[in-house]
């Protein structure tokens, strides 16, 4: 939950921090790239492998496990001998969105691919490095599966309004010919959502009053992934300090489509409904690297450090909207906008991962990782094409350093030897809010994870299960929070329950 102070100040960096998340952008950008896209690409959550998940991602100070790849690179330096394994399973997002005393709970559900990949361990002639593994892995570390639905909700202005400011000062000829604001007024105007006052030509009246309180249905449907396959190497030296290294190619896609209709509530209105609709549509690929190294500081203990390089990631958008309106005694209207593309940057920031574990013998292990990230290290930034443009990004940058701050992670893992060929594992996570106490903004963006699983190993094959739960919360502004006021409240949990298998050979 969001608490906002209308404060001058305050009002200025909540509409930093939120005035992005609304369809209504100044500049009739409303699917502009901004710090929302840099803030979205930039938080992880790998699927792993069925270990991995299990043990809640603590696993920065283990290895011989495919996942480690993504986690800390030198843990496939421990390995003795090969290993192909793979895991898959059903990924669900359920969104509860709350106006008001109006809320709506929907849940979306969808199989995946979590983790795929091979380990070859090949002998050295060195006997200080007796073994050298190469791996190639592919994981997924972030899932975008959304349906977000809030029906029958009352704010207390129109997100039309919102347009009619966009339109005032501007020529009736140029949202005619769609020169200006092609993708929000323009298509208001054809509507016949806009039309002039009087003799003017550059001011416009509404069909209801959009200061009034007005009846709201909201969707949105988002889809896609964020994929990464991952080259490794990782050896140890002496039985005491394996090193490894991996180099990440990243393969995103996201999809998106927000549906917003709204009811006038006016008496006399000619205007039954309105609905404006967007579709986004992003693609793009990147690159980074880890490096990182596990310690063997005594028989019971090992101390794990990895460093990730940002990810650079080259993104084309494309994007179109629409709107339609229905009228009480003639025939409803559709206008579309033109197709839309734009071609940019994204570097993510990088992250460090310290991690510590205790072995207990062969009966436990208990493993915790404490990972740190600086929001404020993402940035946009333009790239040569026809489709960028020498735009530098200069406000939507500064946006993302007033609006986010370090994140903070905790993991902790525990995996028990029930009987000699059964485990059962556990474990629990704890992630700080993205969001800087500067931006004005208080925010309970804390994440809760929890996670638990189980497997069957022989000395050559093994197999099992892993079940994985996420907790948060998130605030979402249709228009201007200072026109808004109380931002629609979101309660999101991510869910996924995963078999896997793998051979060693």
């Amino acid at each position: 939950m969001l608490f906002i102070q209308f404060s001058p100040k305050v009002e200025h960096a909540c509409k930093t921090v939120f005035f992005t998340l609304s369809i209504l952008f100044l500049q009739d950008t409303s699917l502009a790239q901004n710090e929302v896209d840099v803030l979205r690409y930039s938080i992880t959550q790998p699927t792993g492998s069925i270990r991995t998940t299990a043990m809640g991602g603590a696993f920065g100070a283990l290895g011989a496990d495919i996942a480690s790849m993504g986690i800390n690179p030198a843990g496939i330096g421990l390995y003795r001998r090969g290993d192909v394994s793979f895991s898959t399973g059903i990924f669900s997002s359920s969104t509860t969105a709350t106006l008001g005393e109006t809320g709506n709970r929907i849940t979306d559900v969808s199989a995946t691919i979590g983790s795929l990949g091979i380990a070859l361990t090949i002998p050295s002639v060195n006997p200080d490095w007796p073994f050298i593994t190469l791996g190639i892995s592919h994981q997924k570390q972030a899932i975008f599966d959304q349906r977000l639905v809030l029906e029958n909700a009352q704010l207390n202005s129109s997100l039309l309004g919102g347009f009619q400011s966009l339109a005032e000062g501007t020529p009736n000829a140029d949202l005619d010919d769609g020169s200006a604001f092609p993708y929000t007024a323009s298509l208001a105007w054809y509507a016949y959502l806009l039309d002039t006052v009087g003799s003017s030509d550059t001011e416009y009246r509404t069909p209801f009053n959009t200061s009034e309180l007005i009846s709201v249905n909201r969707r949105i449907e988002r889809s896609g992934n964020m994929g990464e396959t991952q080259y490794s190497m990782g050896s140890t030296f002496m039985e005491w300090l394996s090193l490894g290294a991996t180099l990440g190619v990243t393969k995103l896609k996201f999809i998106e489509e927000s549906r917003h209709e709204e009811m006038p509530l006016e008496e006399g209105t000619e205007l039954a409904s309105w609905t404006y609709t967007e579709n986004l549509d992003v693609e793009g690929t990147g690159f980074s690297l880890r490096i990182g190294a596990i310690a063997k500081v005594s028989d019971w203990m090992r101390l794990g450090l990895s460093l990730h390089s940002p990810t650079r990631l080259h993104l084309i958008d494309s994007y179109n909207t629409s709107i339609s309106s229905i009228w009480k005694d003639r025939d409803p209207i559709f206008e579309t906008s033109p197709e839309g593309g734009y071609e940019y940057l994204i570097i993510t920031p990088g992250r460090a991962i310290f991690s510590a574990s205790i072995l207990m013998g062969k009966l436990a292990i208990l493993s915790a990782d404490y990972e740190t990230v600086n929001y404020k290290g993402g940035k946009l930034k333009s790239t040569d094409s026809w489709l960028s443009s020498d735009y530098e990004f200069e406000s939507e940058n500064q946006a993302v350093i007033d609006s986010y701050d370090r994140g903070h992670e905790a993991r902790l893992g525990l995996e028990v030897r029930v009987a000699k060929n059964w485990r059962v594992r556990m474990g629990s996570g704890f992630s700080t809010s993205p969001y800087s106490v500067q931006s004005g903004v208080i925010s309970d963006h804390s994440k809760y994870k929890a996670s638990f699983g189980g497997e069957f190993r022989s000395e050559q094959w093994y197999a099992g299960f892993s079940w994985t739960r996420t907790w948060y919360s998130e605030d979402l502004y249709l228009m201007d929070p200072a026109v808004q006021f109380s931002p629609i409240d979101i309660e999101r949990s991510l869910g996924m329950i995963s078999i896997g298998a793998g051979y060693r050979m």
